[in-house]
């Protein structure tokens, strides 16, 4: 059984008898008079589907008897070829999808007159239709997911609506071999990208430049997506998490904060590390790079199937503040909370922050960040350290450790430029 086929035979078994699941690949939204953002697909579709293609729907029928699964794509158009580039044939969906049953986009509504007919024998009575019920989906330019929802209630008011996010999200909560691979290698890839751009990091340099060129090395190595937009922040500027205007020199004494990702077939890497542009850890900011390092290795250290995010969260806070104290950089233990302003942990998968129930109890299988910082605006010093790890055997394996965070390695590293 393929990695697709797979997937969607285990959401096929979380679906109530007698239903079927229609998901949408989305639309590009409108950006101004004749121009649309680029277009994003819908994360659940494309999890079950493989499918990147705007103008697609997937429609699985759990019936009597059997399980039927219909993929919808956009037909060919010489026109929109001309326009907006090629679309898949259906072999080409067919291929990528590991779906048999291939169907333009346009005969979608037949399909589903036909499915949801009481009359309908081939089938079987469908009492209940699952639809992924994000606000954020368009099925239309002009036509949002609650529109056509409501469409539908109104066409077949005797099928019951139910939300497919929570069967979507527990199945992506824990990862194939498949997935934490194609982490692995946008993790090993975003390595990469950051020691080219670190060739770049020195005194006089723009924020925005190396920004760039980490990009650019993503684009010319496999046309590498990011996975978010890339955060680069030198000095004081580190202090603010998103920091987004990056249009500041960079010093010779700063230590500045990189928080950065690509992906690898829609997954993502998110990693944060924090240099010396000197070449060099000294004074406060090498004490304060040493206490988030620590708390960095005690969570992962700390970190088993079994606990919550919070009780991660709750050791970072008590290490950070341990550290801090030792170092007095505060006095008491709840001043913390003024240096030290995010949680430790996400998860991690086709999304950045992935879906995911926070507060359930860690899996073998979930793929979660660890990032411990601390900010200190006075001192112009802000430090991050994060690292992607996986709950495998009950303990957390660090995927990210081909990216240096130790100080010795750090210094070895920027001296090599």
């Amino acid at each position: 059984m393929s990695e697709l086929d797979n997937r969607r035979f285990k959401f096929v078994e979380k679906m109530q008898p007698n239903s079927a699941a229609l998901l949408f690949s989305g639309v590009s939204k409108i950006a101004t008079e004749d121009e649309y953002y680029p277009f994003q697909v819908n994360n659940n579709f494309f999890y079950l589907t493989g499918i990147e293609q705007e103008h697609s729907a997937l429609l699985i029928v759990k019936g009597f008897s059997e399980v039927k699964t219909y993929l919808f794509v956009d037909e060919y158009s010489e026109l929109k070829e001309k326009w907006t580039g090629r679309r898949l044939t259906l072999d080409e969906a067919k291929q990528i999808s590991d779906i048999e049953n291939i169907y333009v986009y346009n005969q979608l509504d037949s399909m589903i007159s036909v499915v949801f007919d009481a009359n309908n024998n081939q089938y079987g009575k469908i009492d209940a239709c699952y639809f992924d019920l994000s606000p954020e989906i368009k099925v239309g330019e002009e036509l949002s997911l609650k529109n056509y929802v409501e469409k539908f209630r109104g066409q077949f008011p005797n099928i019951g609506i139910i939300d497919l996010y929570p069967l979507v999200r527990d199945l992506r909560m824990i990862k194939s071999r498949y997935e934490v691979d194609c982490i692995v290698k946008a993790i090993e890839e975003t390595g990469r990208g950051i020691n080219e751009t670190l060739r770049k990091c020195k005194e006089g340099v723009f924020e925005y430049e190396l920004a760039e060129t980490f990009n650019h090395y993503g684009i010319m190595h496999g046309k590498r997506k990011l996975a978010f937009s890339t955060i680069v922040a030198s000095g004081k500027n580190a202090t603010c998490l998103h920091y987004p205007s990056q249009n500041a020199k960079v010093k010779d004494k700063d230590l500045i904060l990189f928080d950065l990702g690509y992906k690898e077939a829609g997954y993502s890497a998110d990693i944060s590390r924090t240099y010396p542009v000197s070449g060099a850890f000294a004074g406060i900011a090498k004490s304060v790079y040493e206490a988030v390092l620590n708390c960095n290795k005690s969570v992962i250290e700390f970190a088993r199937t079994g606990m919550t995010i919070a009780d991660l969260q709750n050791h970072a806070i008590e290490v950070l503040t341990s550290e801090c104290i030792r170092l007095k950089l505060i006095s008491k233990d709840e001043d913390i909370k003024k240096y030290y302003y995010h949680n430790v942990s996400h998860h991690l998968g086709l999304d950045t922050h992935d879906i995911s129930i926070r507060e359930r109890p860690l899996e073998n299988g979930n793929v979660i960040t660890v990032e411990p910082g601390l900010y200190f605006a006075n001192f112009n010093v802000g430090v991050r350290i994060e690292d992607d790890i996986l709950f495998k055997d009950g303990k957390a394996v660090v995927l990210s450790n081909t990216i240096p965070k130790e100080i010795a390695d750090i210094e070895r590293l920027m001296g090599s430029r």
